[in-house]
C-alpha cells in the first residue's frame, strides 16, 4: 500500500494531536516512567513521593512558602499552616502533572508540579500563601509578614 500525502498528514495530525491530549492529561509526566505518586502534603512547597514503592521527598519549585516546623514566629507558623492545608486539599481533588528539575543540595527531588493544568507556583504565589523563590537565601518570613509585604 502506498501512502498519498494526505494520508500522511491525517495520520501525522491524529498522532500530533494524541501526543497532546496525553501530554495534558498524563498524570506523572517526567515522573510516571519512575512509578512515582503523591502520597503526602508535607507542607507547602514539599510533598513525600512514592517511587517504585519507596518514599522520598520532593521540594516544589518556582515558589517558597512559609515554615510550619522551623518558623520563627508564629505569624509565620500560621501562614504556614494555611499554605499546607491549601495545598493539601488542591491535591487531594485534582490530577497531578509532576516534571522532574534534578535534585537540590539537601538529595531531595526537586519538582515542578501542575494541578489539573494549573502551576502550583503561580497559583500559591497568587493567593499570597507563597512568594517567588529561585533558591537563594531562606526568606525572612517573619519580617515580611511584620511590613505587611505578603497578604
Amino acid at each position: 500500500m502506498r501512502m498519498t500525502p494526505d494520508l500522511f498528514l491525517y495520520i501525522t495530525a491524529t498522532l500530533m494531536a494524541l501526543w497532546t491530549i496525553a501530554d495534558r492529561y498524563a498524570p506523572y509526566e517526567g515522573l510516571s516512567d519512575a512509578g512515582c505518586r503523591i502520597d503526602a502534603v508535607l507542607d507547602g512547597d514539599t510533598l513525600r513521593l512514592i517511587c517504585n514503592g519507596t518514599a522520598e521527598t520532593a521540594r516544589l519549585t518556582g515558589f517558597d512558602t512559609p515554615e510550619t516546623r522551623d518558623a520563627r514566629c508564629e505569624a509565620e507558623r500560621a501562614l504556614g499552616k494555611q499554605a499546607a492545608a491549601y495545598l493539601r486539599d488542591w491535591v487531594r481533588r485534582a490530577q497531578p502533572g509532576i516534571s522532574d528539575q534534578g535534585h537540590d543540595k539537601y538529595r531531595r527531588r526537586l519538582i515542578r508540579l501542575r494541578l489539573d493544568g494549573q502551576d502550583v507556583a503561580a497559583r500559591m504565589i497568587g493567593q499570597g500563601l507563597a512568594v517567588p523563590y529561585t533558591g537563594a537565601a531562606r526568606i525572612d518570613w517573619c519580617a515580611r509578614l511584620k511590613a505587611g509585604t505578603i497578604r
